[in-house]
């Protein structure tokens, strides 16, 4: 198990332990362990033993100040057939069988691992988590306010794609003036690939510690020198609530941030015949949603869709 895995997963394992040979289990956890990868040691460790599970997935508002789904799950460790059985609740309170754990008869979209992905190949990589987005990324008023030039100290970022029409194809300059710079958004990212000039310097020296007092920033030498991440081709938003994610061409060469990912090593043929091919995809029956139909796709995930994707568009490209 990660040193950082959630509290419950350590509780659950408690559970699993503790009983005997032929005790049943029964816990109030996230519906979400059924597929994250945080939760596959745990699900491992189960099917290691071939124990029957049967998880039932709660109404959302069960909890109504948990933002996650919730489950009643059951490990019967006596009975090792092997067999995992899928549950849904109705606003009755009656539950229904489901097809896998997202509902759907296809099943969760699968996750890739990073090696299995060709050289070259496009590649999405999680947005970049700079330590402390209060500070290191800033707002236009903000950067008047301390002097900062565009391109010499700061360049253009976005941290979230909630802005955008989701019938947006392309965030060009304009755009991105429009639904991030003047509308006071978090947009512009300090440059750590150079020397910061007087005025960045000065504007860095002026952030209190108290600000700054994060895992990340007390880790590094220097609190705010981050790895500068590159220019992605493309931007895509990994929550979304209707059938596919937001998906943009980053004409404005805007840095990915936070709960925005980028995809690289992807060309202009690439991006109009395979990539926007993927948003008349409906993904909301192979995401576990969080809850209140919030969901994530995670970024093994949308390499999956890729190389799907290019493999595709190579096959037909041969006829």
């Amino acid at each position: 198990f990660s040193g950082l895995a959630n509290a419950w997963q350590y509780f659950f394992v408690l559970s699993l332990v503790s009983t005997n040979q032929n005790g049943l289990c029964a816990l109030i956890i996230p519906y979400e362990w059924v597929s994250r990868p945080s939760a596959k040691a745990l699900r491992d460790y189960i099917l290691s033993h071939q124990w029957n599970v049967k998880v039932y997935r709660l109404l959302d508002t069960t909890f109504d100040n948990v933002l996650t789904t919730s489950s009643v799950t059951f490990v019967d460790k006596g009975k090792t057939d092997g067999k995992w059985s899928y549950y849904v609740e109705s606003p009755r309170g009656q539950f229904t069988t489901l097809d896998s754990p997202s509902g759907s008869t296809s099943g969760v979209l699968p996750y890739i691992q990073r090696s299995a992905i060709p050289n070259d190949a496009p590649i999405a990589k999680r947005g970049l988590s700079p330590g402390t987005q209060k500070v290191l990324t800033l707002s236009e008023e903000e950067r008047i306010h301390n002097g900062l030039k565009v391109d010499k100290d700061v360049v253009p970022c976005v941290t979230t794609l909630r802005p955008i029409s989701n019938k947006v194809r392309e965030l060009d300059i304009s755009a991105f003036c429009h639904h991030y710079r003047d509308a006071g958004r978090k947009c512009w990212l300090i440059r750590t690939d150079v020397d910061p000039s007087s005025a960045l310097q000065g504007y860095l020296d002026s952030i209190s510690p108290s600000s700054y007092q994060t895992t990340t920033c007390r880790q590094r030498e220097v609190w705010w020198k981050f790895n500068m991440p590159e220019i992605p081709m493309v931007l895509f938003a990994q929550a979304f609530t209707g059938l596919f994610p937001k998906v943009v061409r980053n004409l404005a060469n805007a840095r990915a941030v936070g709960g925005v990912c980028g995809i690289y090593n992807i060309d202009e043929d690439q991006s109009s015949r395979m990539l926007f091919e993927m948003c008349d995809i409906d993904l909301s029956g192979r995401i576990v949603s969080h809850s209140n139909g919030f969901r994530k796709v995670e970024i093994n995930q949308i390499n999956s869709l890729l190389v799907q994707k290019l493999e595709t568009t190579s096959h037909l490209g041969k006829h």
